[in-house]
């Protein structure tokens, strides 16, 4: 998770304390462009520090390396700066809002009491919806919540106890970091959350090892930044990285745009014809009816449509024309308006306009870096149109590209793209989990829908 918080005047320590208290898996931090103090209450709570205190000599290739290296050994990375969401911190200018897009993390905005709270929550939000940057709100003090754009998903008392114990009980199950069950034998497995398996095979790993070992393969070989680490004894560890410039880093002969070129001129925006626009309807309006009697709190993340001029201005953004199907479909619901929203099976939530335009940006910018082979699965392509997002860095996508009819594919960072077990096409996907809710027959035979106490829609693996 990347904290970022809305003025000098709220310290986004506080909130990734209590991020840390309340998790049950290892917790690292990592600090750009800064450190923490020795007694910082956070270190009682955390397994990792990386403290990237010259961030000013670091590329966002090479922060975003550093990050996910830290991630393969904990099951949870607080990412945070002093510097504000939008402010340079890097070489060449790059911001916390490009590093949580790097990785394809998403964010807390961390606001507080105060005049200007409200705008300047919303400038923040605003700002990473234009990343294609999912975001939770945490507030820290009194705040008018009836004023905020969203509902708070997290409420820390303005002064914290010595004990934080109890600090779950101050942020919502989103923000709560939990393992997954213990094994079990066949025979008596029960049904496993696919939300929390994603997240437990992330903290499986050994820690010290992994981390210090993973630091070191990034800083090797390197061209243009030496690294320094410094160890401190076990069982904690503060991992501290200060590069050091030897000489400048060859320029490169490709970019995000000539990779993904954005408003070529080429494109003809698709606009779906009645028949289309029916099907697609009527699909959501069985799921919707289904949300209503079994899941009425994942209705409500449901997003009202977005407008068709929107539509056709990022189909143009990004000189790709969308199935006539998802335009339908985004015109009735623009996403959903969480990591906790309405998600098809088994975990991939419903994408905005703009978070689909963030997230085609991101990957193009790694494809600019890629030798990706092409053929029949590449490792990602620039007519691919993201469409949900699983928030570990899995997409499902669209397919394009000529011959593809819109046919849906499964995206991973680590794997590349794979068409063996989904739809034709959006539309069949939703009818395909429609029919999954309305029987309770498993999609797929592998996940079914499962609503829990507070009557939010996830899909349980069998």
């Amino acid at each position: 998770m990347i904290i970022a918080a809305t003025s000098t005047g709220v310290d986004w320590r506080v909130a990734a304390t209590v991020l840390a208290a309340a998790a049950e898996v290892p917790v690292a931090i990592v600090v750009v462009g800064g450190s923490l103090a020795a007694d910082d209450p956070i270190r009682d709570h955390v397994a990792a520090v990386l403290e990237l205190t010259a961030a000013g000599e670091l590329s966002l290739e090479r922060a975003r390396n550093m990050v996910v290296t830290v991630n393969w050994a904990h099951g949870l990375v607080l990412v945070g700066a002093d510097a504000g969401l939008l402010v340079p911190i890097g070489r060449d200018g790059w911001t916390l809002a490009d590093l949580a897009a790097a990785v394809n993390a998403p964010a807390v905005v961390v606001t507080g009491p105060g005049p200007d709270a409200v705008n300047h929550t919303t400038l923040a939000l605003g700002a990473l919806a234009g990343h294609g940057i999912a975001a939770s709100v945490v507030t820290i003090g009194e705040v008018d919540e009836e004023s905020l754009p969203v509902t708070p998903a997290g409420r820390i008392p303005a002064e914290l106890p010595d004990d934080l114990a109890g600090a779950a009980e101050w942020l919502d199950p989103v923000l709560r970091a939990t393992p997954p069950p213990p094994p079990v034998t066949p025979a008596a497995a029960p049904a496993s959350s696919g939300k929390r398996l994603v997240l437990g095979l992330l903290a499986v790993f050994a820690a010290m090892v992994l981390v210090v070992c993973g630091v070191a393969w990034f800083g090797r070989g390197s061209s243009d930044v030496e690294y320094r680490l410094t160890q401190v004894p076990a069982p904690r560890y503060s991992a501290y990285i200060e590069p050091l410039p030897t000489r400048a880093a060859p320029p490169r002969t490709r970019t995000a745009f000539n990779a993904c070129p954005q408003n070529a001129g080429t494109v003809t925006v698709a606009r779906p014809d009645a028949a289309t626009t029916a099907r697609v309807g009527a699909a959501w309006q069985r799921i919707e009816k289904w949300l209503a009697k079994h899941a009425p709190a994942t209705t409500r993340t449901l997003r009202p449509g977005a407008p068709a001029a929107r539509i056709d201005a990022v189909q143009r953004q990004m000189s790709v024309a969308f199935p006539p199907d998802l335009v339908a479909s985004l015109r009735r619901h623009d996403g959903a308006t969480s990591m906790a929203g309405f998600a098809l099976p088994p975990f991939y939530v419903l994408e905005s306009v703009e978070e689909i335009a963030g997230d085609w940006k991101v990957t193009c910018g790694v494809l600019s870096d890629q030798d990706t082979g092409g053929g029949e699965n590449p490792w990602w392509d620039k007519a691919f149109v993201p469409f949900a997002q699983d928030g570990g860095g899995g997409c499902l996508f669209a397919d394009q590209r000529a011959g593809g009819h819109g046919r849906i594919g499964e995206f991973y960072p680590e794997d590349g793209t794979n068409f063996e077990r989904w739809p034709a096409s959006f539309v069949e996907f939703l009818e395909i989990t429609a029919t999954s809710l309305e029987t309770g027959r498993p999609y797929a035979g592998r996940y079914r829908a499962q609503v829990g106490r507070d009557g939010t829609l996830d899909w349980d693996i069998i």
